[in-house]
């Protein structure tokens, strides 16, 4: 645990250094963030465990109008309700702005950034998101896949692992990786639950043959926090 420890305090300390400019309160909760999805790739359950204390640990943001952050995200999800994707993503928009520490805002507004493919600004939300709330699993879940689309597999591979480390019903978090791993037909992702249910030592089917369209819909896992239900296209 401490060798964990130390060296992503020596990341964390290089990062700062060569980006003065990027030391906010918010970048450096992403980089945190970031560093829970590598040491979980890399199966460093101790590693993975501080960098979310020092989240835990972090001050929040401070809003600039919480009520009305609060009505942008009420917008915004009745807009995706209706399949008004632009409108949602306007208002959730607005919400974050309004209020950067409203998780719920954070993680719609990362749904939304996904659906429409743009990828960089879907992980950002995402990891605001888990800056706030490390143990959200239904955002990891959204955030592997915001990398599976990206080919990304390692990193894949660790948003799933802490999928599965953080869900509240461990089984309904297998029952999903198992059934990303022997029917997904995008090769990232099949391979990142592949990697994910070895890493926890979970029974993986020998022959995978993969008959479901790439990034097909699931319904996500619950998390008592959520105050709000996911739209019902949120994997």
């Amino acid at each position: 645990m401490k060798q964990a420890i130390f060296r992503s305090v020596l990341l964390l300390t290089a990062w700062l250094i060569a980006g003065p400019g990027l030391a906010d309160n918010l970048e450096t909760n992403r980089f945190y963030v970031q560093q829970m999805i590598e040491l979980a790739a890399t199966n460093d359950e101790h590693g993975v465990v501080a960098m979310q204390r020092m989240l835990e640990q972090n001050p929040r943001p401070a809003a600039t109008d919480p009520a009305a952050g609060n009505a942008m995200l009420q917008a915004g999800l009745a807009a995706l309700r209706q399949d008004d994707t632009n409108a949602a993503l306007t208002a959730l928009q607005q919400a974050v702005q309004q209020d950067p520490s409203n998780v719920e805002a954070a993680n719609h507004l990362g749904l939304i950034y996904r659906k429409l493919g743009q990828f960089p600004e879907a992980e950002r939300a995402l990891q605001q998101a888990l800056s706030l709330q490390p143990t959200r699993a239904v955002a990891w879940f959204q955030l592997a896949q915001v990398y599976g689309l990206q080919h990304d597999v390692q990193r894949a591979t660790g948003a799933l692992a802490n999928t599965y480390r953080y869900a509240q019903n461990p089984m309904r978090a297998e029952e999903i990786l198992r059934n990303i791993a022997e029917n997904e037909a995008a090769d990232t992702l099949r391979n990142a639950a592949l990697a994910t249910l070895r890493s926890r030592q979970l029974p993986v089917a020998d022959v995978i043959v993969p008959p479901l369209a790439p990034n097909s819909d699931m319904m996500p896992m619950a998390t008592p926090t959520s105050a709000v239900r996911p739209p019902r296209s949120a994997p």
